[in-house]
């Protein structure tokens, strides 16, 4: 436990139990430093600002990374969630059903096709996007330009953060 802290912790945060408190001063790796938080204050405008259970869309990877914090934080539902359970709570359901939705949310944040865009976010019934330091880091390059472009149009920008940004789905 001890090597954990060190490695992911920031050994001055404040001792708790809100769950959340670390991410305030933390940083994480995952191919670069990202400061979580960006992640805790867009956290915190979603729990203090959402009303009802919106689908948002976020990032998703491999287990035991930074992937899914909003829809864990928040208790949101998700296009996913964190994908380990998913594919066991519902292994039996059909099969690569998360394996699909793991593709389709690449597929979304890549894309420069507004409209296969626009059909992703009608299909899950999206209501906010995060746009953030781990989008950035798994869907490197121009599809996450049109979240900018498309802003006022298609989406509006609620939560700004530094590289941070929430918007919410017209």
């Amino acid at each position: 436990t001890l090597d954990k802290i060190r490695d992911r912790m920031n050994e001055s945060a404040p001792h708790t139990l809100d769950s959340m408190t670390f991410m305030a001063t933390a940083t994480y790796w995952d191919s670069v430093d990202m400061d979580l938080g960006q992640d805790y204050r867009a956290i915190r405008w979603m729990q203090d600002n959402v009303q009802g259970s919106p689908v948002i869309v976020e990032a998703n990877c491999p287990e035991y990374r930074w992937c899914t914090r909003y829809t864990i934080y928040t208790g949101l539902p998700g296009v996913v969630g964190w994908n380990w359970h998913q594919r066991q709570q519902r292994g039996f359901v059909q099969p690569l059903i998360i394996e699909n939705r793991i593709t389709e949310i690449t597929n979304f944040y890549n894309t420069v096709n507004i409209s296969e865009a626009i059909v992703f976010l009608k299909k899950y019934n999206v209501r906010y996007i995060i746009v953030g330091q781990v989008e950035n880091i798994y869907y490197p390059g121009n599809g996450l330009l049109k979240f900018e472009a498309y802003d006022g149009i298609l989406w509006d920008e609620v939560f700004r953060d530094g590289t941070t940004v929430i918007y919410e789905v017209k």
